[in-house]
């Protein structure tokens, strides 16, 4: 059976879904930071809610404040959208095995954890679905498609449900992922190569899944679950949901990320035992290159740009 299977988003129909739902829950977390989003957020909520209703039983922010005393924008936009918004404030959830580090995979675990926690109680919870979903997607391409074209798979069976699309740029994913993933073959990570979009940030899928893979901190997040799901023989679907775009990154922002994605595929490799680094070689935490400047002016780049990779959820909350 091969690894993944596609699916364009008009393949799932409303109608159908909310009968294969059934009793199931279904979750949408969207990932804020700030106010950068605050102007796009209630749009999307209130379309989400128009379109889908009740298909959607809870919306959530996973949010990180600027300043963890002070509400924001983007939560009292998000409110006034749906009543019913849930606000976690990422600066304010605790995790057992987590310190006060940010990233954006350290939040989705956070999210995750605090949706695992409040309800801890229910045995059924591990078979509800979450898609998340990013905030700053551009409101022409966004529609409740993203939705139902991300749970559809995973109502149907599947582990996990990962979005592909068109992007003008795309430039981390054009020449830096796709090109690495087919660098190195083995069986069970020839399924890299079949992600239409292998970085991006909107997903879905149970419960289950989410807490059997490895969260990492910051921008190796999507390529860490990626390898895990192909390490795992997880069933997984990728879902075309056509055009997209959101705000385009500087260079040196993208080759902080080029660098994290790299790391981050290599240290999974090593973890898992496919390849082994000798004669003193280590994965080094530090992005270093020499450069000339517009102005012809030589200089060099040094950031530090660790990140940290976290256990499996189920690790904290148990295996039953």
């Amino acid at each position: 059976m091969p690894f993944l299977t596609q699916f364009e988003a008009a393949d799932f129909r409303l109608e159908d879904l909310i009968e294969l739902k059934g009793r199931r829950k279904l979750f949408v977390v969207f990932s804020t930071y700030g106010e950068r989003e605050a102007g796009l957020i209630s749009d999307k909520i209130s379309l989400l809610r128009r379109e889908l209703g009740a298909y959607v039983d809870r919306i959530f922010l996973s949010h990180r404040r600027v300043d963890a005393k002070f509400p924001e924008k983007t939560e009292d936009m998000a409110q006034k959208a749906d009543r019913d918004a849930g606000i976690i404030v990422c600066n304010d959830i605790e995790v057992p095995d987590m310190g006060a580090e940010q990233g954006k995979g350290s939040d989705m675990r956070r999210a995750l954890y605090h949706l695992m926690n409040m309800h801890r109680s229910d045995r059924d919870f591990r078979d509800a679905v979450i898609v998340f979903l990013d905030a700053d997607v551009v409101p022409e391409y966004f529609g409740p498609h993203f939705v139902t074209g991300l749970s559809g798979p995973v109502l149907s069976g599947f582990d996990f449900a990962k979005a592909g699309f068109w992007r003008e740029k795309g430039r981390v994913k054009k020449f830096v992922a796709q090109p690495l993933f087919s660098v190195i073959d083995h069986p069970k990570l020839r399924g890299l190569r079949e992600f239409s979009y292998p970085l991006s940030g909107e997903v879905a899928g149970t419960v289950d899944f989410f807490s059997r893979v490895h969260f990492w901190q910051i921008y190796g997040v999507e390529t860490g679950i990626n390898i895990d799901s192909c390490m795992a023989g997880n069933k997984v679907a990728d879902v075309n949901l056509g055009l997209y775009d959101h705000e385009h990154h500087g260079e040196l922002g993208i080759q902080k990320m080029s660098f994290g994605i790299i790391r981050t595929y290599f240290k999974q490799l090593v973890d898992y035992g496919i390849i082994e680094l000798r004669q003193g070689a280590v994965l080094s935490d530090r992005f270093a290159a020499a450069q000339i400047d517009e102005h012809g002016v030589r200089g060099s780049l040094d950031f530090d740009l660790s990140e940290k990779k976290y256990a499996p959820l189920v690790d904290l909350f148990g295996r039953e």
